[in-house]
């Protein structure tokens, strides 16, 4: 009987998604969790996976494709881009982070925050000419993570609205 086993937990490493449920029971088997904090790591997850994407979108905007960078006073960044005659401005808003794009043909805004996880306490500050202090807060189901990131502009300087 303890043959088959083997066999059996053999061929489902082979399917996918064996490796992410056999993460999911060590740490359930680890920690003693029960069923009702599987929605708990699952909304940590979450904020973990809205964070990794907030800061890849900053870091593109601001780090490569700015040209130059202007923090206003009411916590936005606005960035003129390499791509001639492009403007983009990132800013917090009903509890979401946005980019509004401007360019000669138009005007877009779209969202750099996921939907499902709310966004507080967005805060940009100049570190030095060339590096920016971006922190927030995630917050989802009750679980929050506070987020501060310090970007490097590598093709722009950084201004302040006096």
């Amino acid at each position: 009987m303890a043959r088959s086993g083997l066999r059996l937990s053999v061929r489902c490493r082979r399917q996918r998604g064996y490796l992410l449920l056999e993460l999911l029971l060590g740490v359930f088997k680890a920690t003693g969790t029960a069923g009702r904090s599987f929605g708990r790591l699952q909304d940590e997850l979450q904020l973990q996976e809205a964070r990794r994407h907030i800061l890849a979108q900053l870091e593109k905007t601001v780090c490569y494709d700015a040209q130059s960078v202007r923090l206003q006073a009411d916590g936005k960044i606005s960035c003129r881009m390499l791509e001639g005659c492009k403007q983009v401005t990132v800013y917090s808003d009903k509890q979401g982070i946005y980019q509004r794009t401007r360019t000669n043909k138009g005007t877009g805004v779209n969202p750099v925050s996921l939907e499902e996880v709310g966004v507080f306490g967005w805060q940009v500050r100049r570190c030095s000419p060339q590096m920016l202090c971006v922190s927030f807060d995630l917050y989802r189901n009750g679980s929050s993570l506070r987020v501060t990131q310090y970007l490097i502009c590598y093709s722009a300087r950084i201004t302040d609205d006096a």
